[in-house]
C-alpha cells in the first residue's frame, strides 16, 4: 500500500504530530516470523484529539503504550517550507519527554518538503530540524528519520517538482547534514514505488542509510508477508505495516510498525554518536592590536538556540571566558532555527610579542567534548608613516618618520629603497611622544631618520618599509615620496686670480654631486 494512504496526518494539516514506536535493527532474517518482531507505533497530533475532558487535545499514556508491549517511539518534530512558513509539532516536546520517562526508546523525524535550490533547501530543513530536536544523544535516543513521501499539498507533482537527480541530491544533502550534526546516520522512511519513481531507481542512498519501508498487507496480522524494498536497499530495518492499529493509551487508530531485529540491535542504535551534540562554528580571524588580540567568528551548540560560551587560552594560559552572542545575521540565515546571535567578537588583552592563541566552544548539551575551534600563532605586523624625505647635501638624502611593531618594545628595522633598489637599513630609536600616546605600552622611541649617501643628482623615488620583529621577517610598506637631489653637473666658484713671476694662481672650489 502506498504512503499516500498510510495516515490522515500525511495528507492534511501541518499541526499533526507523529511519534513512532518501533524496533530497530540491521538484518531481517527470513527465519524469524514477522509476528515475533519488536513492534511500535507512530502517533500524530491526529492522535491527540479534542475531548470533553481534554478540549485542547488528549495526552498519550506512554506507560500504557509500553505496557502493551511496544518498545520505542519516533516523534514528528518539524516541517519546513521556508523561514516564514515553518512548523514545529506542538506535541513534540511533551511526547518526547513522556516517552523517555516511560522507558521507551525514542527518535524524532522531519517531514520533507523538498524544493529548489536543492542543496540550500535541504541544509535549511536539516538545520531547522536539529534546532528543534537537539542532537538526540540520550541513552534512549535513536537516529533521526527523514520522512520522504507523496506531496500532500499540491502545487507541484508527487515528487515536489524535482527531477530524479535533484530529488536524490536533496535527500543525500539532508541525511549527510543531520549525520554530521548528530553523529548518527538517519533512517529513510519511504514507499517502494514512491522512491523508485521520484529517484529514478537510484542506488545512491541505500548503501549508507537504513530503510523504513511503508507496505501494508491485506492481513495486518500475517506472519508470512514480506514487504518489497525499493531500489538501492537489500532489506529493511523498520516496516510500517498498518495505519489502523489500536493501542492502549491512544485514542483512535494509529500506525503500527515492526522492526527487523532484537533489543540488542535496537540498543546499539541509541545513545551518543561520534561527535554528536558537540558545538560547531568557525573562527574567521585573529587580529593583533598593540595591547590585545581581536578574535572574530561564530559558534553554535546544536542542543540549544541560546548563545554559548567560548574559552580562550594564550600561550597555554587562561585567557578568559566569553559569550558568543554577537550579531551574525549571515549565520542565522544559514542555520535557520538558531537565530542570528551566535557571533564571536572577543578582545583578549596580551603583552607585546608573538602569542599562541587557542579558542574552544563550550558544550552545553549531550556532546562529548569542548571542541577546539582554532589554535594559531598570532603576530602583528609593523605600522607607521614615512613622513618626509629631504636632500641634506650633494649626494645625500634623509628619510624620516615613525614605525612601531606591537610585538616588541625595542627599536625595529626600517629599510630604505631608492628608485626600487635597496639602499640602506636603519632603525627606529628617536623620541616620538605623539606616537607613544597613540600606542601605549609599545615604545616611546618610534621615530627614525635614515641617511642615504651616494645618491646621484636629479629626481628620485624613495620608499621605506618597516621590518616585522617576529619570526617571519615581513617588510611592511610605509609609503613612498619623491626628492630632488642636487643636479648631476659639477658646481663651484672661481674666487680670485693671483699673479706671480711667470705664473698665475687661480683660487676657487668645485664639486661633482
Amino acid at each position: 500500500m502506498s504512503t499516500r494512504s498510510r495516515s490522515p496526518r500525511r495528507k492534511t494539516h501541518l499541526t499533526r504530530l507523529t511519534i513512532l514506536l518501533i524496533a530497530v535493527g540491521f538484518v531481517f532474517g527470513a527465519a524469524v516470523p514477522a509476528g515475533a518482531l519488536l513492534t511500535g507505533i507512530d502517533v500524530a497530533s491526529y492522535q491527540h484529539p479534542s475531548t470533553q475532558q481534554y478540549p485542547s487535545g488528549a495526552p498519550i499514556d506512554w506507560n500504557a503504550v509500553k505496557g502493551a508491549g511496544h518498545s520505542f517511539g519516533y516523534v514528528k518534530a518539524t516541517e519546513y517550507r521556508s523561514s516564514s512558513s515553518s512548523y514545529i509539532n506542538p506535541w513534540f516536546r511533551r511526547d518526547w519527554d513522556a516517552a523517555g520517562n516511560a522507558g521507551i526508546y525514542r527518535g524524532a523525524y522531519h517531514f520533507a518538503i523538498p524544493s529548489y535550490p536543492v542543496v540550500a533547501d535541504a541544509l535549511e530543513e536539516a538545520r531547522y530540524f536539529i534546532s528543534v530536536t537537539g542532537s538526540m544523544t540520550g541513552p534512549l535516543d535513536l537516529p533521526a528519520m527523514l520522512d520522504l513521501e507523496y506531496n500532500p499539498y499540491g502545487g507541484t507533482d508527487d515528487c515536489y517538482g524535482l527531477s530524479p537527480g535533484d530529488f536524490v541530491t536533496w535527500a543525500r544533502t539532508w541525511l549527510d547534514e543531520v549525520k554530521r550534526l548528530t553523529g548518527k546516520a538517519p533512517v529513510v522512511y519511504t514507499g517502494g514505488s514512491y522512491w523508485d519513481t521520484c529517484s529514478g531507481r537510484s542506488t545512491a542512498i541505500g548503501g549508507d542509510y537504513r530503510l523504513w519501508i511503508a507496505s501494508y498487507p491485506n492481513d495486518p496480522n500475517s506472519t508470512t508477508f514480506r514487504p518489497g524494498v525499493p531500489t538501492g536497499w537489500s532489506t529493511w530495518s523498520f516496516w510500517q505495516y498498518t495505519s489502523t492499529g489500536s493501542v492502549p493509551g491512544i485514542i483512535g487508530n494509529v500506525d503500527v510498525n515492526r522492526f527487523c531485529c532484537d533489543v540488542g540491535s535496537l540498543a546499539a542504535l541509541s545513545g551518543n554518536g561520534a561527535g554528536a551534540g558537540n558545538p560547531f562554528g568557525n573562527i574567521e580571524s585573529m587580529l593583533r592590536l598593540p595591547t590585545s588580540i581581536q578574535i572574530a567568528g561564530w559558534a553554535i551548540d546544536p542542543d540549544s538556540r541560546d548563545p554559548i560560551k567560548v574559552h580562550v587560552y594564550v600561550d597555554g594560559q587562561w585567557g578568559g571566558e566569553y559569550t558568543a552572542n554577537g550579531s551574525r545575521p549571515d549565520v542565522g540565515a544559514v542555520y535557520t532555527g538558531y537565530g542570528p546571535t551566535h557571533g564571536v567578537q572577543v578582545s583578549v588583552p596580551v603583552p607585546p610579542g608573538e602569542h599562541r592563541v587557542c579558542i574552544y566552544a563550550i558544550n552545553i548539551g549531550g556532546g562529548s567534548t569542548n571542541p577546539e575551534m582554532s589554535c594559531r600563532t598570532v603576530a602583528s605586523l609593523p605600522t607607521g608613516n614615512f613622513e618626509a624625505v629631504i636632500s641634506t647635501g650633494p649626494g645625500a638624502i634623509r628619510a624620516s618618520g615613525w614605525a612601531v611593531d606591537p610585538d616588541t618594545t625595542s627599536p625595529i628595522a626600517v629599510d630604505v629603497f631608492v628608485d626600487g633598489v635597496f639602499a640602506v637599513r636603519g632603525t627606529t630609536g628617536q623620541a616620538r611622544p605623539d606616537v607613544a600616546s597613540a600606542f601605549p605600552g609599545v615604545t616611546g622611541q618610534a621615530g627614525f631618520g635614515v641617511d642615504v649617501t651616494g645618491v646621484s643628482g636629479g629626481s628620485h623615488t624613495v620608499c621605506v618599509r618597516a621590518v616585522n620583529a617576529g619570526a617571519v621577517r615581513t617588510r611592511v610598506p610605509l609609503g613612498c615620496r619623491t626628492v630632488v637631489a642636487p643636479g648631476g653637473n659639477p658646481i663651484g666658484n672661481f674666487d680670485f686670480a693671483q699673479a706671480g713671476f711667470a705664473t698665475m694662481n687661480l683660487v676657487g672650489w668645485v664639486v661633482d654631486p
